[in-house]
């Protein structure tokens, strides 16, 4: 009968051994939906408010894209604008108009 072997190699060098750094991802403010903005896109996207809130400006990155809420899921907002759809990330809207003024759902 053969004999197993039962050894076990532990390195004693420390420098054999690997650090790995796990540094957190740092989140741009590009890609943080701001909770006022998504306030505003929820309180807009309601079928009435669609219909009486229409047309919208969204202020994204400094361009403007105008029309009415079509979806929104998750984080991407659908805007229509004459019988076109528009996919914008929501955390990309700087601020959302109504008739050029910033909209408060406070009206």
């Amino acid at each position: 009968m053969e004999e197993e072997s039962t050894s076990v190699f532990v390195p004693n060098d420390e420098s054999a051994w690997e650090t790995i750094e796990v540094k957190p991802s740092v989140q741009t403010a590009s890609h943080v939906v701001n909770p006022a903005i998504m306030g505003k896109i929820r309180y807009l996207s309601e079928p009435f408010r669609k219909q009486a809130y229409k047309p919208l400006q969204f202020i994204v990155e400094g361009d403007v894209v105008k029309g009415t809420i079509h979806k929104v899921e998750d984080d991407i907002l659908w805007i229509e604008a004459d019988d076109v759809v528009t996919e914008v990330e929501i955390a990309k809207i700087e601020d959302v108009l109504w008739r050029g003024q910033p909209f408060d759902s406070k009206l």
